[in-house]
Protein backbone atom coordinates (compact mmCIF):
# COMPACT_ATOMS: atom_id res chain seq x y z
CA UNK A 1 0.00 0.00 0.00
CA UNK A 2 1.74 3.44 -1.20
CA UNK A 3 -1.08 6.11 -0.71
CA UNK A 4 -4.31 6.68 1.69
CA UNK A 5 -6.95 6.34 -0.95
CA UNK A 6 -5.77 2.57 -1.06
CA UNK A 7 -6.05 2.38 2.97
CA UNK A 8 -9.25 4.30 2.36
CA UNK A 9 -10.79 1.84 -0.50
CA UNK A 10 -9.32 -1.31 1.37
CA UNK A 11 -11.00 -0.20 5.10
CA UNK A 12 -14.04 0.42 3.25
CA UNK A 13 -14.48 -2.93 1.39
CA UNK A 14 -13.07 -4.73 4.46
CA UNK A 15 -15.12 -3.40 7.45
CA UNK A 16 -18.14 -1.21 5.55
CA UNK A 17 -20.01 -1.58 8.67
CA UNK A 18 -17.43 0.30 11.00
CA UNK A 19 -18.55 3.31 11.83
CA UNK A 20 -17.04 7.24 10.38
CA UNK A 21 -17.71 10.53 11.10
CA UNK A 22 -18.86 12.25 14.34
CA UNK A 23 -20.64 11.03 17.21
CA UNK A 24 -23.11 13.14 16.66
CA UNK A 25 -23.96 11.78 13.25
CA UNK A 26 -21.45 9.27 12.29
CA UNK A 27 -22.72 6.67 9.49
CA UNK A 28 -21.01 2.81 7.73
CA UNK A 29 -17.74 3.81 6.60
CA UNK A 30 -18.99 2.20 2.87
CA UNK A 31 -21.40 4.98 2.83
CA UNK A 32 -18.76 7.78 3.73
CA UNK A 33 -16.32 6.42 0.98
CA UNK A 34 -19.00 6.99 -1.05
CA UNK A 35 -20.42 9.60 -0.24
CA UNK A 36 -16.09 11.04 -0.70
CA UNK A 37 -15.83 9.49 -4.28
CA UNK A 38 -19.04 11.86 -5.12
CA UNK A 39 -16.77 14.72 -3.79
CA UNK A 40 -13.39 13.54 -5.75
CA UNK A 41 -15.38 12.77 -9.18
CA UNK A 42 -16.79 16.49 -8.60
CA UNK A 43 -13.52 17.43 -7.94
CA UNK A 44 -11.94 16.04 -11.19
CA UNK A 45 -14.92 17.72 -13.21
CA UNK A 46 -13.44 20.85 -12.09
CA UNK A 47 -10.01 20.03 -13.19
CA UNK A 48 -8.49 19.96 -9.58
CA UNK A 49 -7.64 16.39 -9.56
CA UNK A 50 -4.35 14.32 -9.16
CA UNK A 51 -1.42 16.90 -7.91
CA UNK A 52 -3.53 20.05 -7.41
CA UNK A 53 -3.56 21.92 -4.35
CA UNK A 54 -6.69 22.59 -1.96
CA UNK A 55 -7.06 24.61 0.76
CA UNK A 56 -10.36 23.41 3.46
CA UNK A 57 -10.97 26.21 5.95
CA UNK A 58 -13.96 24.72 7.77
CA UNK A 59 -15.18 23.20 11.11
CA UNK A 60 -14.63 19.99 12.10
CA UNK A 61 -18.08 17.99 11.63
CA UNK A 62 -18.91 14.69 9.42
CA UNK A 63 -18.87 16.69 5.71
CA UNK A 64 -15.07 17.84 6.93
CA UNK A 65 -14.23 14.86 7.25
CA UNK A 66 -15.60 13.59 4.36
CA UNK A 67 -13.68 16.40 2.29
CA UNK A 68 -10.55 14.92 3.43
CA UNK A 69 -11.49 11.24 2.64
CA UNK A 70 -12.32 13.00 -0.97
CA UNK A 71 -9.02 14.64 -1.38
CA UNK A 72 -7.43 11.14 -0.94
CA UNK A 73 -9.72 9.64 -3.37
CA UNK A 74 -8.63 12.50 -5.84
CA UNK A 75 -4.80 12.68 -5.07
CA UNK A 76 -5.50 16.31 -4.14
CA UNK A 77 -2.96 18.07 -1.60
CA UNK A 78 -5.44 19.42 1.22
CA UNK A 79 -4.35 22.35 3.44
CA UNK A 80 -6.45 21.81 6.49
CA UNK A 81 -6.69 25.81 8.16
CA UNK A 82 -8.08 27.04 11.25
CA UNK A 83 -11.18 28.78 10.66
CA UNK A 84 -10.69 30.71 13.72
CA UNK A 85 -8.03 32.28 12.45
CA UNK A 86 -8.41 35.95 11.31
CA UNK A 87 -9.36 36.71 7.73
CA UNK A 88 -5.80 38.68 7.14
CA UNK A 89 -3.82 36.47 9.34
CA UNK A 90 -5.80 33.34 6.91
CA UNK A 91 -4.92 35.71 3.59
CA UNK A 92 -1.40 35.92 4.71
CA UNK A 93 -1.06 32.09 4.92
CA UNK A 94 -2.35 31.11 1.79
CA UNK A 95 -0.27 33.46 0.13
CA UNK A 96 2.29 30.87 1.20
CA UNK A 97 0.26 28.33 0.21
CA UNK A 98 -0.82 29.50 -3.19
CA UNK A 99 -3.72 26.95 -3.86
CA UNK A 100 -5.73 26.82 -7.17
CA UNK A 101 -8.79 26.29 -4.98
CA UNK A 102 -10.07 26.76 -1.69
CA UNK A 103 -13.06 24.87 0.11
CA UNK A 104 -15.35 26.71 2.36
CA UNK A 105 -17.07 24.76 4.90
CA UNK A 106 -19.04 26.67 7.57
CA UNK A 107 -17.05 29.78 7.82
CA UNK A 108 -17.74 32.71 5.80
CA UNK A 109 -15.07 32.82 2.57
CA UNK A 110 -12.30 36.11 2.37
CA UNK A 111 -11.46 38.39 -0.28
CA UNK A 112 -8.39 37.05 -1.38
CA UNK A 113 -5.21 38.01 -2.92
CA UNK A 114 -5.19 38.32 -7.08
CA UNK A 115 -4.31 35.29 -8.13
CA UNK A 116 -6.41 33.00 -10.02
CA UNK A 117 -7.98 30.66 -7.58
CA UNK A 118 -11.58 28.55 -7.29
CA UNK A 119 -13.67 28.65 -4.07
CA UNK A 120 -16.27 26.39 -3.65
CA UNK A 121 -18.99 26.65 -0.97
CA UNK A 122 -18.54 22.94 0.54
CA UNK A 123 -21.96 23.44 2.66
CA UNK A 124 -24.05 24.16 -0.19
CA UNK A 125 -22.62 21.19 -1.94
CA UNK A 126 -22.77 18.65 0.75
CA UNK A 127 -26.68 19.90 1.15
CA UNK A 128 -27.65 18.97 -2.21
CA UNK A 129 -25.05 16.27 -2.96
CA UNK A 130 -24.84 12.66 -1.28
CA UNK A 131 -24.06 10.21 -3.03
CA UNK A 132 -25.31 5.84 -2.14
CA UNK A 133 -23.56 3.09 -1.27
CA UNK A 134 -24.18 1.26 -4.39
CA UNK A 135 -21.93 4.04 -5.61
CA UNK A 136 -18.28 2.19 -3.84
CA UNK A 137 -17.39 0.41 -6.57
CA UNK A 138 -16.76 3.71 -8.43
CA UNK A 139 -13.86 4.08 -5.74
CA UNK A 140 -11.34 1.63 -8.13
CA UNK A 141 -11.02 4.16 -10.96
CA UNK A 142 -10.54 7.48 -9.01
CA UNK A 143 -7.02 9.45 -9.03
CA UNK A 144 -5.36 9.03 -5.61
CA UNK A 145 -5.05 5.60 -5.85
CA UNK A 146 -2.56 6.46 -8.52
CA UNK A 147 -0.78 8.26 -6.27
CA UNK A 148 3.10 7.51 -5.42
CA UNK A 149 3.83 6.94 -1.46
CA UNK A 150 6.58 10.32 -2.05
CA UNK A 151 3.47 12.50 -3.35
CA UNK A 152 1.90 15.65 -0.99
CA UNK A 153 -1.60 14.07 0.95
CA UNK A 154 -1.80 16.97 3.48
CA UNK A 155 -0.60 20.03 4.65
CA UNK A 156 -0.88 20.85 8.66
CA UNK A 157 0.14 24.10 9.62
CA UNK A 158 1.86 24.56 12.83
CA UNK A 159 4.77 26.95 13.86
CA UNK A 160 7.58 26.77 16.86
CA UNK A 161 8.35 30.73 16.20
CA UNK A 162 6.86 33.58 16.89
CA UNK A 163 6.16 34.20 13.56
CA UNK A 164 3.07 33.54 11.60
CA UNK A 165 2.02 29.85 11.20
CA UNK A 166 4.07 27.25 8.67
CA UNK A 167 2.02 24.64 6.30
CA UNK A 168 3.89 21.13 7.11
CA UNK A 169 3.99 19.24 4.01
CA UNK A 170 3.03 15.34 4.60
CA UNK A 171 3.34 13.02 2.50
CA UNK A 172 0.69 9.75 1.50
CA UNK A 173 3.91 7.46 3.12
CA UNK A 174 4.33 9.85 6.29
CA UNK A 175 0.83 9.80 6.95
CA UNK A 176 0.36 5.43 6.28
CA UNK A 177 3.70 5.21 9.17
CA UNK A 178 2.47 7.33 11.36
CA UNK A 179 -1.23 5.40 11.14
CA UNK A 180 0.42 2.17 11.74
CA UNK A 181 3.09 3.22 14.47
CA UNK A 182 -0.51 5.25 16.31
CA UNK A 183 -2.18 1.51 15.56
CA UNK A 184 0.40 -0.68 16.67
CA UNK A 185 1.08 1.36 19.39
CA UNK A 186 -2.52 1.64 21.17
CA UNK A 187 -2.80 -2.11 19.84
CA UNK A 188 -6.18 -0.96 18.15
CA UNK A 189 -8.16 -3.30 15.97
CA UNK A 190 -11.02 -3.91 14.29
CA UNK A 191 -13.20 -3.96 17.72
CA UNK A 192 -12.30 -0.26 18.57
CA UNK A 193 -13.91 2.71 18.45
CA UNK A 194 -11.76 5.57 18.24
CA UNK A 195 -12.89 8.83 19.54
CA UNK A 196 -10.68 11.79 18.52
CA UNK A 197 -12.24 15.24 20.13
CA UNK A 198 -10.49 17.39 18.82
CA UNK A 199 -10.25 19.66 15.37
CA UNK A 200 -9.08 18.31 12.40
CA UNK A 201 -6.47 20.52 11.32
CA UNK A 202 -4.47 18.91 14.19
CA UNK A 203 -1.81 16.08 13.55
CA UNK A 204 -3.48 14.23 16.64
CA UNK A 205 -6.97 13.48 15.50
CA UNK A 206 -6.27 13.09 11.56
CA UNK A 207 -2.82 11.08 11.89
CA UNK A 208 -3.33 9.24 14.97
CA UNK A 209 -7.24 9.05 15.57
CA UNK A 210 -8.58 9.08 11.63
CA UNK A 211 -5.48 7.60 9.58
CA UNK A 212 -4.43 5.23 12.36
CA UNK A 213 -8.25 3.82 13.04
CA UNK A 214 -8.65 3.18 9.03
CA UNK A 215 -5.24 1.35 9.90
CA UNK A 216 -6.41 -0.95 12.06
CA UNK A 217 -9.93 -1.33 10.32
CA UNK A 218 -11.76 0.10 13.67
CA UNK A 219 -14.37 2.63 13.90
CA UNK A 220 -13.36 6.61 13.64
CA UNK A 221 -15.38 8.79 15.51
CA UNK A 222 -14.78 13.11 16.36
CA UNK A 223 -17.12 15.57 17.23
CA UNK A 224 -17.97 19.31 16.41
CA UNK A 225 -16.67 20.54 19.13
CA UNK A 226 -15.29 19.18 22.36
CA UNK A 227 -17.02 19.46 25.73
CA UNK A 228 -16.05 18.50 28.86
CA UNK A 229 -19.54 18.28 30.42
CA UNK A 230 -20.60 16.22 27.28
CA UNK A 231 -17.62 14.15 27.33
CA UNK A 232 -18.13 10.95 29.62
CA UNK A 233 -21.31 10.36 28.64
CA UNK A 234 -20.44 10.07 25.11
CA UNK A 235 -17.45 7.90 25.78
CA UNK A 236 -20.49 5.83 27.18
CA UNK A 237 -22.94 6.02 24.66
CA UNK A 238 -21.01 5.44 22.03
CA UNK A 239 -19.03 2.23 23.40
CA UNK A 240 -15.52 4.10 22.90
CA UNK A 241 -12.83 1.83 23.39
CA UNK A 242 -9.61 4.16 22.53
CA UNK A 243 -9.41 8.18 22.73
CA UNK A 244 -6.73 10.32 21.21
CA UNK A 245 -6.35 13.74 23.17
CA UNK A 246 -3.88 16.30 23.94
CA UNK A 247 -2.36 18.12 26.88
CA UNK A 248 -5.01 20.99 26.75
CA UNK A 249 -8.29 18.44 27.28
CA UNK A 250 -6.28 15.83 29.30
CA UNK A 251 -6.62 18.93 32.22
CA UNK A 252 -9.33 20.02 31.55
CA UNK A 253 -10.99 16.60 31.84
CA UNK A 254 -9.33 15.90 35.17
CA UNK A 255 -10.60 19.42 36.70
CA UNK A 256 -14.05 20.05 35.66
CA UNK A 257 -15.37 16.27 35.41
CA UNK A 258 -15.04 13.38 38.40
CA UNK A 259 -14.38 9.15 38.81
CA UNK A 260 -18.35 9.25 39.04
CA UNK A 261 -18.67 10.80 35.35
CA UNK A 262 -16.65 8.79 34.10
CA UNK A 263 -17.74 5.39 35.93
CA UNK A 264 -19.17 2.82 33.71
CA UNK A 265 -17.29 3.62 30.30
CA UNK A 266 -15.55 1.64 28.36
CA UNK A 267 -12.07 3.03 27.60
CA UNK A 268 -9.27 0.39 27.71
CA UNK A 269 -6.50 2.99 26.17
CA UNK A 270 -5.98 6.58 25.82
CA UNK A 271 -3.42 8.61 24.03
CA UNK A 272 -2.64 12.35 25.54
CA UNK A 273 -2.99 11.44 29.35
CA UNK A 274 -1.09 11.56 32.40
CA UNK A 275 -0.84 8.86 34.97
CA UNK A 276 -2.96 10.43 37.36
CA UNK A 277 -5.63 10.94 34.63
CA UNK A 278 -5.61 7.01 34.20
CA UNK A 279 -6.28 6.62 38.32
CA UNK A 280 -8.89 9.68 38.48
CA UNK A 281 -11.13 7.82 35.53
CA UNK A 282 -10.12 4.11 35.41
CA UNK A 283 -8.44 3.83 32.11
CA UNK A 284 -6.35 0.95 32.28
CA UNK A 285 -3.63 1.79 30.20
CA UNK A 286 -2.43 5.48 28.74
CA UNK A 287 0.08 6.24 26.14
CA UNK A 288 2.23 9.42 26.01
CA UNK A 289 4.78 10.56 23.41
CA UNK A 290 7.03 12.88 22.13
CA UNK A 291 7.40 14.03 18.08
CA UNK A 292 5.32 17.12 16.20
CA UNK A 293 4.12 17.32 12.62
CA UNK A 294 7.63 17.93 11.29
CA UNK A 295 9.25 14.90 13.49
CA UNK A 296 6.97 11.93 12.26
CA UNK A 297 3.96 13.83 13.81
CA UNK A 298 4.79 10.69 16.72
CA UNK A 299 8.69 9.71 17.14
CA UNK A 300 8.37 8.24 20.46
CA UNK A 301 5.75 6.25 22.67
CA UNK A 302 5.50 5.26 26.10
CA UNK A 303 2.69 2.82 27.46
CA UNK A 304 1.70 3.50 31.82
CA UNK A 305 -0.79 2.60 33.83
CA UNK A 306 -2.53 4.46 36.93
CA UNK A 307 0.24 3.35 39.82
CA UNK A 308 3.25 3.93 37.30
CA UNK A 309 6.04 5.83 38.91
CA UNK A 310 7.06 9.37 36.73
CA UNK A 311 9.96 8.57 34.87
CA UNK A 312 10.86 11.96 34.85
CA UNK A 313 10.04 15.13 36.79
CA UNK A 314 10.87 18.03 34.27
CA UNK A 315 8.46 18.87 31.11
CA UNK A 316 4.66 18.50 29.74
CA UNK A 317 5.82 15.37 27.54
CA UNK A 318 7.99 13.12 30.57
CA UNK A 319 8.16 9.52 29.08
CA UNK A 320 9.02 9.37 25.33
CA UNK A 321 10.82 5.65 25.61
CA UNK A 322 9.89 3.85 22.07
CA UNK A 323 11.44 5.02 19.36
CA UNK A 324 10.11 4.25 15.73
CA UNK A 325 12.28 1.76 13.68
CA UNK A 326 11.92 4.43 10.76
CA UNK A 327 13.20 7.65 12.31
CA UNK A 328 16.36 8.57 14.15
CA UNK A 329 16.92 10.74 17.00
CA UNK A 330 19.79 12.67 19.03
CA UNK A 331 20.25 15.25 21.43
CA UNK A 332 22.61 17.89 20.71
CA UNK A 333 25.52 19.16 22.94
CA UNK A 334 23.30 22.46 23.17
CA UNK A 335 20.57 20.18 24.72
CA UNK A 336 18.28 20.21 21.29
CA UNK A 337 16.73 17.20 20.69
CA UNK A 338 17.37 16.20 16.43
CA UNK A 339 15.45 13.83 14.24
CA UNK A 340 16.11 12.23 10.85
CA UNK A 341 14.39 10.41 8.18
CA UNK A 342 15.97 6.41 8.24
CA UNK A 343 14.09 5.29 5.58
CA UNK A 344 12.50 8.27 3.24
CA UNK A 345 8.99 10.26 3.83
CA UNK A 346 9.31 9.05 7.52
CA UNK A 347 9.59 12.64 8.49
CA UNK A 348 7.68 15.65 7.00
CA UNK A 349 8.98 16.83 3.53
CA UNK A 350 9.25 20.47 4.42
CA UNK A 351 7.64 23.83 4.99
CA UNK A 352 5.54 25.27 2.48
CA UNK A 353 6.84 29.10 1.23
CA UNK A 354 5.87 30.88 -1.41
CA UNK A 355 4.43 27.95 -3.07
CA UNK A 356 7.29 25.41 -2.51
CA UNK A 357 8.07 22.98 -0.86
CA UNK A 358 11.74 23.90 1.03
CA UNK A 359 13.35 21.27 3.15
CA UNK A 360 14.98 22.52 7.07
CA UNK A 361 16.96 20.52 7.01
CA UNK A 362 20.53 20.40 7.50
CA UNK A 363 23.79 19.12 5.60
CA UNK A 364 23.32 15.58 7.29
CA UNK A 365 19.28 15.25 7.26
CA UNK A 366 18.53 15.93 10.72
CA UNK A 367 15.56 18.36 11.45
CA UNK A 368 16.30 20.51 14.20
CA UNK A 369 13.37 20.64 16.65
CA UNK A 370 13.94 23.39 18.53
CA UNK A 371 13.16 21.31 21.54
CA UNK A 372 15.25 20.52 24.87
CA UNK A 373 15.85 16.79 25.94
CA UNK A 374 18.17 14.45 27.41
CA UNK A 375 18.65 10.66 27.73
CA UNK A 376 17.93 9.26 30.62
CA UNK A 377 19.95 5.98 32.25
CA UNK A 378 17.90 3.80 30.22
CA UNK A 379 18.59 5.72 26.85
CA UNK A 380 15.13 6.87 26.98
CA UNK A 381 14.59 10.55 25.22
CA UNK A 382 12.97 12.70 28.16
CA UNK A 383 11.41 15.86 26.39
CA UNK A 384 12.17 18.83 29.01
CA UNK A 385 10.57 22.47 27.03
CA UNK A 386 10.36 24.04 24.05
CA UNK A 387 13.89 26.04 23.40
CA UNK A 388 12.25 28.72 21.95
CA UNK A 389 10.15 32.07 22.16
CA UNK A 390 6.10 30.21 21.77
CA UNK A 391 2.63 30.67 23.50
CA UNK A 392 -0.01 27.75 23.25
CA UNK A 393 -3.55 28.59 24.78
CA UNK A 394 -5.44 25.22 25.36
CA UNK A 395 -3.22 23.57 22.57
CA UNK A 396 -3.93 26.70 20.40
CA UNK A 397 -0.66 28.63 19.30
CA UNK A 398 -0.91 32.14 19.38
CA UNK A 399 1.08 34.01 16.51
CA UNK A 400 3.00 36.81 18.76
CA UNK A 401 3.94 38.83 15.86
CA UNK A 402 0.34 38.88 14.52
CA UNK A 403 -0.95 39.78 18.23
CA UNK A 404 1.29 42.56 18.37
CA UNK A 405 0.56 44.14 15.12
CA UNK A 406 -3.05 43.99 16.56
CA UNK A 407 -1.47 45.94 19.69
CA UNK A 408 0.23 48.64 18.05
CA UNK A 409 -2.64 50.57 17.75
CA UNK A 410 -2.93 51.12 21.35
CA UNK A 411 -0.83 53.95 22.22
CA UNK A 412 -1.54 53.65 25.60
CA UNK A 413 0.25 50.59 26.17
CA UNK A 414 4.28 52.29 24.93
CA UNK A 415 6.88 50.30 24.73
CA UNK A 416 5.72 46.64 25.34
CA UNK A 417 6.16 42.87 24.69
CA UNK A 418 3.42 39.69 24.16
CA UNK A 419 4.80 36.82 26.53
CA UNK A 420 3.09 34.31 28.34
CA UNK A 421 2.12 32.87 31.90
CA UNK A 422 1.76 29.29 32.76
CA UNK A 423 -1.79 28.48 33.33
CA UNK A 424 -2.68 24.90 35.19
CA UNK A 425 -6.25 25.12 32.87
CA UNK A 426 -5.15 26.64 30.06
CA UNK A 427 -1.28 25.68 29.51
CA UNK A 428 -0.33 29.11 28.83
CA UNK A 429 -2.29 32.66 29.75
CA UNK A 430 -1.77 35.73 27.47
CA UNK A 431 -0.07 38.73 28.64
CA UNK A 432 1.48 42.02 27.99
CA UNK A 433 4.58 43.58 29.19
CA UNK A 434 4.86 46.95 29.32
CA UNK A 435 6.81 50.69 30.83
CA UNK A 436 4.01 52.62 30.46
CA UNK A 437 2.12 53.95 33.19
CA UNK A 438 -0.97 54.92 31.50
CA UNK A 439 -2.69 51.86 30.09
CA UNK A 440 -6.28 52.13 28.91
CA UNK A 441 -7.52 48.52 29.50
CA UNK A 442 -10.38 49.30 27.31
CA UNK A 443 -8.02 50.57 24.53
CA UNK A 444 -6.71 47.32 24.64
CA UNK A 445 -9.59 45.39 25.11
CA UNK A 446 -10.70 47.03 21.55
CA UNK A 447 -7.83 46.06 19.71
CA UNK A 448 -7.61 42.58 20.59
CA UNK A 449 -11.89 41.90 20.12
CA UNK A 450 -11.73 41.11 16.79
CA UNK A 451 -8.96 38.35 17.88
CA UNK A 452 -10.00 34.39 18.40
CA UNK A 453 -10.54 34.24 22.45
CA UNK A 454 -7.44 32.41 22.71
CA UNK A 455 -5.34 35.11 21.09
CA UNK A 456 -6.88 37.61 23.81
CA UNK A 457 -4.27 39.06 26.64
CA UNK A 458 -5.40 38.42 30.05
CA UNK A 459 -3.48 41.01 31.64
CA UNK A 460 -1.38 43.72 31.73
CA UNK A 461 2.12 43.28 33.76
CA UNK A 462 3.73 46.75 34.08
CA UNK A 463 7.40 47.16 34.48
CA UNK A 464 10.50 49.22 35.02
CA UNK A 465 12.26 48.34 31.53
CA UNK A 466 11.81 45.62 28.77
CA UNK A 467 15.13 43.72 28.60
CA UNK A 468 16.11 44.13 24.90
CA UNK A 469 19.49 42.76 22.67
CA UNK A 470 21.57 45.49 21.29
CA UNK A 471 19.73 45.66 18.30
CA UNK A 472 16.70 46.51 20.35
CA UNK A 473 14.87 43.34 20.51
CA UNK A 474 13.29 42.07 23.42
CA UNK A 475 14.49 39.30 25.16
CA UNK A 476 11.34 37.19 26.06
CA UNK A 477 13.15 34.46 28.09
CA UNK A 478 13.89 37.19 30.95
CA UNK A 479 10.41 38.80 31.43
CA UNK A 480 9.20 36.17 33.32
CA UNK A 481 12.67 37.14 36.33
CA UNK A 482 11.37 40.66 36.05
CA UNK A 483 9.72 42.54 38.74
CA UNK A 484 6.17 43.36 38.31
CA UNK A 485 4.99 47.01 39.57
CA UNK A 486 1.62 46.43 38.68
CA UNK A 487 -0.75 44.09 36.91
CA UNK A 488 -4.31 44.86 35.61
CA UNK A 489 -6.52 42.36 34.49
CA UNK A 490 -8.49 42.52 30.80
Amino acid sequence: MSNLATLIVNAAKSHPEALFGTVESSQALADAAAQAASLALHMRALGLGRGSRWALVGRSGDDYMLTWLAAQLAGVELALINPDYPDDLIGAMLEDLQPVAIAWLDRPAIALHDRPVQQLDLRAWWDTHRAQADALPTLDALEGLACDGSDIASFIHTSGTTGRPKFCALSHEYLLRLGRFFADTLVLGSGDRVFAPLPMFHINPLGYGLIGGLTARASVLGTRQFSASKFWPTVKAHGITALVLHAAPSIILATSTTHADAQGHGVRVAFGVEATLCGLFDIPVGVGGYGSTESAGLCHAWHFRAKDPQMAREGISNYAGRARHDVAWTVGQDGEILTRDKVGHAIFSGYMREGKVVSPLDPDGWFHTGDKGRIDDYGNLVFIERMNEAIRVKGEYVPIEFVETALTRCSSLGAFALWRKDSATTGHEVVIYTESTTVNTDEVRTATEPLPRFMRPQRVIRVASLPRTGVGKVQRGQLDTLIELESIAL
